[in-house]
């Protein structure tokens, strides 16, 4: 049974929408973080949208994500930086902006960049599912008393953390299932990746309302 067009489309309008609410931080007056954060997300969306035109027309595109992904990992670590307060992770945070540009320089010398890198897509969610739970942890020894489900990196984190663990291990070995499993990867595409996409982006969503609503309640 065919694939109905518009279920196959719905990750792109989910992105388009959380993209849509992550502008009304600039028209509001957000915190920094989270208009920079806005800035990724229209670029998400951009490289999305190319994306699906380049699959349209049967044009491999995992260069393009490559190069989203290069900056995404750096720009979503970066904002971390400034919402973590743990030294320690500052420290880790440091290495990172020296040593993953360097394995994605490796990686694109050794294997190129036409195929999805897929060694830097691993180090990079992993790395993200650690600032995550980094982040959980400081929100469960602040002596805050006030609801995390107000936080909008409460809600981030929660997207970061599900999708990176639902994405990295598939995408780690992306390239041999395409090569090998071509049906099951497509399959886990529309099953997995692209709920796990459509999750991160309403998590997204749900950071940026909390933040209006809090706003409007103080």
């Amino acid at each position: 049974m065919k694939t109905s067009p518009i279920i196959l489309e719905l990750p792109l309008f989910v992105v388009g929408l959380a993209t849509v609410v992550t502008i009304v931080s600039f028209r509001n007056k957000y915190p920094l973080a989270l208009r920079k954060l806005s800035l990724l997300w229209v670029l998400n969306f951009l490289v999305d949208l190319a994306g699906h035109i380049t699959r349209y027309y049967h044009i491999k595109n995992h260069w393009l994500y490559n190069c989203y992904f290069f900056i995404q990992f750096l720009v979503l670590a970066y904002l971390y930086d400034g919402q973590i307060s743990n030294p320690f992770i500052h420290r880790c945070i440091r290495l990172f902006y020296v040593f993953f540009p360097l394995l994605v320089l490796t990686e694109s010398i050794i294997y190129g960049i036409l195929d999805l890198q897929v060694i830097s897509y691993v180090c990079g969610g992993v790395f993200m599912i650690f600032l995550a739970a980094g982040y959980f942890r400081q929100l469960y020894l602040s002596e805050e008393t006030g609801s995390i489900t107000r936080d909008p990196w409460f809600w981030f984190s929660c997207g970061f953390f599900v999708h990176f663990g639902v994405t990295m291990p598939f995408f780690g070995m992306l390239n041999y299932f395409n090569a090998h499993y071509p049906g099951f990867a497509g399959k886990y595409y529309f099953y997995v990746s692209n709920p796990s996409t459509m999750v991160l982006n309403l998590l997204i969503i749900a950071g940026y309302l909390c933040r209006g609503i809090n706003k409007k309640s103080h």
